[in-house]
């Protein structure tokens, strides 16, 4: 419900790193959720976006990875 605000549950990280900037105009650097010790999700987030079919002003988050493996 709030991407860039830290989680209540488990815990969250700005990653550092160019590789790590945001991947499309407008949205967050890439942001590493762990989930509880069991895994990982790393996501960019937008709070205004107009991406879709219809153009209207909305909240996106996109996952780019998940990790339910060991760190």
């Amino acid at each position: 419900m709030t991407p860039g605000a830290p989680p209540g549950i488990g815990t969250s990280t700005i990653l550092r790193g160019r590789h790590h900037g945001p991947k499309w105009a407008g949205y967050s650097r890439t942001i590493h959720y762990e989930i509880s010790g069991a895994g990982r999700i790393d996501y960019q987030y937008c709070n205004n976006t107009t991406e879709g079919t219809h153009g209207d002003p909305h909240h996106v988050v996109k996952i780019l990875t998940i990790d339910l493996g060991s760190h």
